[in-house]
């Protein structure tokens, strides 16, 4: 494929797979109206989690997914959990650029499992632009790193004991990285199986899907996702400059959408975390936080899991027509700080 045919190529790719286009250096836009304060969850309001998908609907999920495509996508088993779940891998894409997607390293973190599912129907299914995006990138996604802590958060008989943030040894996944990880690597078969599939698979660019709690800009705005790359000191500047890269290119993505938010996370260089870890081991990563389906309510998972898509879809598409390279990293600096904690409101 010639360069002038490549790049005509990535602009289908970007136009239909995103929900806005994307722009290396978008035009100056009237910012979006302030976000209505709902939905939230009431102090005592149950929060239903039957929509969302439950370890053994993952699986046949995936088994679906893999007999519908069976050229385009490849699904694999990679570990299991303490418990003795199976681990997975799906793999669309024989791209030169690797793009890897870690989602609920923290069992009480659903969303991004469930906008990662429905990103790869899109990248493995028929048409034009799923076609040459895969040609360009190759999408690896982990779709659920603690399914032992999923169990116990999404199924009531499963929620006493060990906090569903933690694995079934009390593990907390993210501070399993880098060269100084908090715990035993044979209590955490989950992390073990995620260092194995990094190692194999040498990403380009690391995203790392997880939730917090509700805050707000000085403005008064609902923040619904926070960012930030690797910023130990000790990570190479390149690697650093790519995952500002990301945080630049998700913030381009959701600029028009007057029910997102993103601001920056804010800095910790705790070097065992997924964030900082693989930044020192030579990974960009980018870190996605969502607010929080404990938060959020039923009617305001739609919302974060498309939100969590877009973002997904974004990185793709610019890595496959080539734009994530033009992106100037100081552009991530101009995101908003996070703001103060806030109750939510009944």
């Amino acid at each position: 494929m010639t360069v002038s045919r490549r790049r005509s190529a990535a602009l289908v790719i970007a136009a239909a797979l995103l929900a806005s286009p994307l722009a290396a250096t978008p035009a100056a836009a009237a910012p979006p109206p302030p976000l209505k304060p709902g939905p939230w969850v009431c102090k005592g309001e149950p929060v239903k989690l039957n929509r969302l998908t439950s370890n053994a609907e993952l699986s046949a999920e995936l088994r679906t997914l893999a007999k519908r495509h069976p050229r385009t996508l490849d699904v694999e088993t990679v570990g299991r959990s303490v418990d003795g779940r199976p681990l997975y891998t799906a793999t669309a894409g024989t791209g030169p650029r690797k793009l890897l997607i870690l989602t609920q390293m923290h069992g009480d973190e659903p969303l991004g499992t469930e906008a990662a599912l429905r990103m790869l129907k899109k990248v493995a299914g028929p048409g034009r632009a799923a076609r040459e995006l895969r040609e360009e990138v190759t999408v690896k996604v982990v779709p659920r790193v603690n399914p032992d802590g999923w169990e116990r958060y999404h199924d009531p008989d499963f929620r006493e004991g060990v906090d569903p943030r933690l694995n079934s040894h009390k593990v907390d996944l993210n501070r399993m990285f880098g060269p100084a990880p908090e715990y035993d690597i044979a209590l955490a078969p989950e992390a073990a199986a995620v260092h194995g599939v990094v190692d194999g698979f040498a990403p380009d660019l690391v995203l790392d899907y997880h939730h917090q709690v509700t805050y707000a800009t000085p403005d008064g705005r609902m923040v619904t996702m926070s960012a930030l790359w690797s910023t130990h000191p000790d990570v190479a500047p390149e690697v650093a400059a790519d995952g500002k890269r990301a945080a630049a290119v998700v913030g381009d993505a959701l600029a028009d959408n007057p029910r997102s938010n993103l601001t920056l996370y804010p800095r910790s260089d705790t070097a065992s975390t997924a964030r900082n870890g693989l930044g020192l081991d030579g990974y960009p990563t980018l870190l996605l936080e969502q607010r929080g389906q404990q938060e959020a309510g039923q009617k305001g998972a739609g919302p974060l899991i498309r939100e969590a898509q877009t973002a997904m879809e974004s990185i793709a598409g610019s890595l496959a027509d080539g734009s994530f390279a033009t992106v100037d990293p100081a552009r991530a600096d101009l995101l908003p700080e996070r703001g103060a904690k806030v109750d939510p409101p009944c």
